[in-house]
């Protein structure tokens, strides 16, 4: 008779545990991503919108003595532009004025077409060399979404310095230079 009663108890025990064991409850919840297109600049820290090429990318050509006018001069500015795009883009270039302005005399001027811009493609696009002009002009074309930093170089020719530098008066010479990135 123990074993009888100790058999059901155990019987019983076991459909007690394994009836528990399938209960359940579920929930559910719709989890969305919502996106937005956008392009945006960064300075080459990639930190402040807006600032590319950051503060510190000046572009400097010297020409202290006669052989700096025999050879080519060249400005590289690895990681000067930054931009991270939805889309795929382009980039454009211009001056902001067709003369590089002397800082005291205003009247002294150089053409901005001495200098020629040079990128390198990040990874994908097409890159286009240029002759700085105060019209935009495609540097970069076809450059796929992504967060891309692309490098610049910045050129003189021979030929532009002697013709067109050469003889004018000393001193600091500037003019604004202006990247635009766009999305189709």
């Amino acid at each position: 008779m123990k074993k009888c009663i100790l058999l059901s108890a155990l019987a019983l025990s076991g459909v007690l545990i394994s009836g528990s064991a399938f209960s359940q409850a579920t929930s559910s919840t719709n989890v969305k991503i919502v996106l937005s297109d956008f392009i945006t600049t960064e300075n080459g820290a990639g930190t402040t919108a807006g600032q590319t090429p950051g503060a510190g990318a000046e572009v400097l050509f010297e020409y202290p003595d006669a052989a700096s006018y025999t050879a080519i001069k060249s400005v590289n500015q690895p990681g000067h532009l930054r931009v991270t795009a939805t889309k795929t883009f382009q980039v454009t270039v211009k001056a902001m004025g067709t003369n590089f302005v002397h800082s005291t005399t205003p009247a002294n001027v150089i053409p901005v077409n001495v200098v020629d811009i040079v990128p390198t493609a990040p990874g994908s696009g097409t890159p286009s060399t240029v002759t700085l002009s105060d019209v935009e002009q495609v540097i970069l074309s076809g450059v796929d979404p992504g967060i891309k930093t692309i490098d610049v170089e910045y050129q003189i020719p021979a030929a532009r310095a002697q013709a067109d530098i050469l003889g004018k008066p000393s001193g600091t010479y500037q003019q604004v230079v202006v990247y635009t990135f766009s999305q189709p």
